[in-house]
């Protein structure tokens, strides 16, 4: 078969009648085009959800408001005296923000350059900034009060808050003010690459290539001015700013920007919306999709409750989509639409920051054309644009129809180059114009899907990770023999997203008597490793016996060649090998479940983890096996409903994990209709592992749920112990003063662990605690070498002092995720005038029910917990710091109040007063109530393990 290449061939005709389709004068820059939306539809609404919108309230400005917003922000900028052409880091949060900073940018002559959220590790995030600094040869940043505490230990940076400028810009008048006049070549804006093998790259967008793809967009998508889009993509991604922003706006489309916490926090908001706004366009990336399915297909008590028929698309890109996600997915819609003969169409696309998103789409009715194949089709080039599919090789010679190769795309909306980078951009581009994307795909009767990639990332969720990083740190697993492992990305059949398979020789002989043993460790630790690193274990470990495992000439393994052999089932004998040595250690320690109790929570565990219940042993432990704070909160519920009882409280699933234990405490509660046990703080929530135990004491609600998805990343490191406060069982009364308190968490260590050295840390108010927990352990004569304050001075009582009833039930209720932040500070002083019983009724009226239902919250016991974190800051109030313990280390992150300099300077350093050795203080991401939630978690473990390295454990 002849090579061919398919693809509509590009010519400026093509564009030009587009254009000329566009009933309006078509505007020759982005500047042009803000003045036509303002002037041809000043009515037409940018909608906007906010991170802290609580009821997910929409705030509105029409074009022509919004325009004049821009044009007051850019007359404010113009007063920082920055030459034409200057380049901004746009580093902002919420959707009006960085696109008001944007247009003000282009307004007041200045380049704009988004940028995502910065990395949590120290290191990265300040070589980052210096790349950046050096790339453009300055480093002026807009940020926000919560961006400038991160860039604050990072010198020679000009910042500018945006509140600020919002201040400025109100008191401005405009009257007289003059645009920049742009020129169509004229940089536009910049985006920055994810950065997932080294630094980003920042791609230069003209005002001609991000209007070309405006327009060839438009017209895939059917754009009019009558359409409504609907988008919760960040602005600082390219399908966020250019896909579901610009292009839209030159069509005069109305569009509503959620912020995507609002989402993820919330899958039915996204219907709700579709219904509420009629909207015709949307955006879903595979992930979401497989998220909405999961979470909506089985809410039969919502089938036929959603106006759903003005949805005419939604587009998918990030990953590739799976065909039987897109199928669930659209079938679930249509359960859920009130019109059951409403059709569904799902767009996938192919796109990346240097093609202005996506330039690749195949929009189907999945349930009408049933895909064949496992990944949708991505189609054929939007207007203009040209795809072929060639050797990679040599990056030139054409493959032929149906033949997998590197996939390159040519036309007016790639980008121009990489700034200041010739060389990077010289590589990419080969004869002819013709982008080189790094992806592996075949083209079949015009239509492209992809097949592979070229470049060295897994995409996990959306998110990029690099796998030579990753293979890095799995070389140093024992058992594993130096520079004989390969990892690479791999899709299961059925996955939502894509994972990897790792491929090493291992350092013993897999016929030796306790290869089993050796094997069975060695993959734990691997799957450790993994999900420490990018979240996710391998779908896959394959060892291969040295003599199989072959190298290039220059000495590499080719991640390739072995990806092939294993999709081709050549590398069978080893997968087989592998499985019943894993089976057999697995069987020396299997305990069949025997009791009634136990054969009905080991389906429960079966289900939780998507495991046989054959499979299920006795002796498994729930967070072993990988349970979380959420899985924690199903197996309460299925255990409930599975055994009849009330209540199982959830702290006693924490303290017993093992399945055994647990069937035994049900018996138990079951039997006497209540079960009542001594007063221990100690809650295992990890005990794995040969290194030395954490003690991790509550912070001041004294509930140490918080604490459950740090403990997974110690997994088979070392065993995790959260000390908890008395009073939540009944008949456990408070504890009544400090001394009490911390005498009993000190013979309860000691209890646990009977010799040192210890490793003891506290969030919040249990750092002062865990504090004088170590000062105990030091008079008893033991070491204690670790001592972790979390976000803590030494000094609280006076704090303590300002914690009343009302702010402690407020600062409780946020905390628990009830409320947010702002309402704890608007609230404070009108609760005041209300009565306790009416404070609380306000506060349950305010609760998402969602959040209410996962935390098992009654009214009452809400009132009781506020008792409990009553009675610490109680024991608080007289507390004054004394003595000193071998060494500290504190971990700060943004505070409730003032800035983080002055919290790390005037509040957090006054503890070198209370170390006898040298202290560290560490920065660790997030705000002082999210530091350890889902999302900042996976930080903050690897600043936390690498402090506890840098003090010998």
């Amino acid at each position: 078969m002849a090579p061919v290449a398919v693809a509509p061939v590009t010519s400026t005709d093509i564009i030009r009648d587009i254009k000329a389709s566009v009933a309006r004068t078509s505007p020759d820059t982005l500047l042009d085009l803000l003045s036509q939306a303002a002037s041809c539809y000043p009515d037409h609404e940018l909608g906007f959800i906010t991170s802290s919108a609580h009821d997910s309230s929409i705030q509105t400005k029409t074009f022509a408001e919004f325009a004049q917003y821009a044009r007051s922000l850019a007359q404010a900028i113009r007063a920082w005296g920055k030459p034409t052409g200057s380049v901004v880091v746009v580093y902002l949060t919420e959707h009006e923000e960085n696109m008001a900073a944007v247009w003000a940018c282009l307004l007041a002559g200045l380049v704009p350059c988004l940028q995502p959220a910065l990395s949590a590790q120290q290191s990265h995030k300040e070589g980052h900034v210096g790349h950046v600094r050096g790339l453009f040869g300055s480093a002026t940043w807009l940020t926000n009060e919560t961006g400038a505490e991160q860039l604050l230990s990072i010198p020679d940076i000009d910042i500018h808050l945006f509140s600020e400028l919002k201040e400025s810009a109100a008191t401005q008048d405009t009257s007289e003010f003059k645009a920049h006049e742009a020129k169509v070549d004229d940089e536009a804006i910049l985006f920055l690459t994810s950065g997932s093998t080294g630094f980003s790259k920042a791609v230069v967008h003209t005002h001609r290539t991000i209007l070309a793809a405006c327009y060839a967009k438009g017209e895939n998508y059917g754009l009019t001015s009558e359409t409504k889009i609907l988008n919760w993509v960040g602005f600082d991604h390219v399908a966020g700013s250019i896909e579901m922003h610009l292009a839209p706006l030159l069509y005069g489309a109305s569009q509503l920007h959620v912020h995507p916490s609002a989402i993820l926090s919330d899958p039915l908001l996204y219907l709700r919306l579709i219904e509420q706004k009629s909207i015709e366009i949307a955006f879903a990336p595979n992930f979401l999709l497989a998220k909405l399915a999961r979470d909506l297909e089985k809410r039969t008590e919502l089938f036929g409750t959603f106006s759903l028929s003005s949805l005419r698309r939604i587009n998918s890109g990030g990953e590739a989509v799976v065909s039987k996600t897109a199928q669930t997915f659209a079938a679930t819609l249509k359960n859920l639409a009130k019109d059951f003969n409403s059709s569904f169409v799902i767009a996938a696309g192919f796109g990346m920051t240097e093609t202005c998103a996506g330039c690749i789409y195949d929009g189907i009715d999945v349930l009408a054309t049933p895909p064949a194949h496992e990944f949708l089709e991505l189609g054929a080039p939007i207007p203009g644009c040209e795809m072929r599919i060639v050797d990679p090789a040599d990056g030139v010679t054409l493959r032929a129809d149906g033949e997998s190769g590197e996939l390159q795309v040519r036309g007016p909306m790639v980008f121009v180059r990489y700034y200041n980078n010739a060389e990077a951009t010289s590589s990419s581009f080969v004869e002819g114009g013709w982008y080189r994307t790094g992806d592996i795909g075949i083209i079949e009767n015009g239509k492209m899907r992809l097949s592979g990639r070229i470049k060295d990332t897994v995409i996990v969720h959306g998110v990029s990770y690099g796998i030579p990083e990753l293979e890095t740190h799995l070389q140093n697993v024992e058992g594993v023999t130096h520079s004989f492992l390969a990892a690479a990305p791999y899709r299961a059949p059925g996955q939502d997203t894509e994972g990897f398979v790792v491929f090493y020789s291992p350092t013993f002989n897999l016929n030796d008597e306790d290869a089993a043993a050796k094997l069975y460790a060695t993959h734990r630790a691997l799957r450790d490793v993994s999900v420490k690193m990018i979240t996710l274990p391998p779908q896959q470990i394959i060892p291969i016996p040295l003599e199989q495992m072959e190298k290039t000439t220059l000495g590499k393994l080719s991640r390739a060649r072995l990806l092939k052999q294993f999709k081709e089932g050549q590398l069978a004998q080893h997968i087989v090998r592998a499985e019943e040595l894993l089976a057999a250690a697995r069987g020396a320690s299997f305990v069949a479940p025997t009791t009634e109790t136990e054969k009905a929570l080991a389906g429960i565990y079966a289900g939780i983890f998507n495991n046989n219940v054959s499979d299920v042993s006795a002796a498994d432990n729930f967070f072993e096996l990988g349970g979380t704070s959420i899985d924690v909160i199903r197996l309460k519920r299925e255990g409930e409903a599975a055994f009849g009882l009330p209540e199982i409280p959830t702290i006693q699933i924490l303290k017993h994990p093992v399945l055994s234990d647990l069937a035994k405490y049900i018996d138990a509660l079951s039997s006497k209709g209540g079960f009542q046990e001594e007063y221990d703080p100690i809650v295992p929530l990890q005990l794995t592992g040969n290194g030395t135990p954490i003690f991790m004491v509550h912070p001041g609600v004294g509930e140490v749920l918080i604490f459950v998805n740090l403990a997974k990343y110690f997994q088979n490191e070392r065993p995790f112990y959260a000390l908890r406060a008395r009073g939540f069982e009944p008949n456990h009364p408070f504890f009544g003063s400090m001394d009490e308190m911390v005498s009993s968490y000190a013979a309860a260590v000691k209890r646990t662990q009977p010799k040192g050295p210890y490793a003891i840390a506290g969030y919040s108010y249990g750092g002062v605690v865990a504090f004088e927990v170590a000062k105990r352990l030091e008079a008893m004569g033991e070491e204690v070498k670790f001592t972790g304050l979390i976000n803590i001075p030494p000094h609280i009582a006076d704090r303590m002092h300002e914690i009343d009833w009302t702010s402690g039930m407020l600062n409780l209720s946020y905390f628990l995720g009830l409320i947010t932040k702002q309402d704890a500070v608007d609230l404070t002083n009108p609760l005041r005038r209300l009565s306790r019983s009416d404070q609380l009724e306000l506060i349950w009226k305010l609760s998402p029910p969602e959040r209410l239902v996962e935390l098992q919250l009654t009214p009452q016991k809400l009132d009781h917990w506020v008792d409990i974190a009553g009675s610490l800051i109680e024991c608080g109030k007289e507390y004054n710091p004394s003595g000193s313990v071998q060494c500290v280390d504190v971990f700060y992150a943004i505070p409730l109040r003032g800035s983080k300099a002055d919290w790390l300077n005037n509040q957090l350093k006054p503890w070198a007063g209370f170390s006898r050795g040298e202290p560290s203080y560490t920065d660790v991401p997030g705000q002082h109530y999210t530091l350890m939630d889902f999302d900042h978690v996976p930080g903050f473990q690897k600043i936390f393990r690498s402090r506890l390295a840098a003090r010998g454990l």
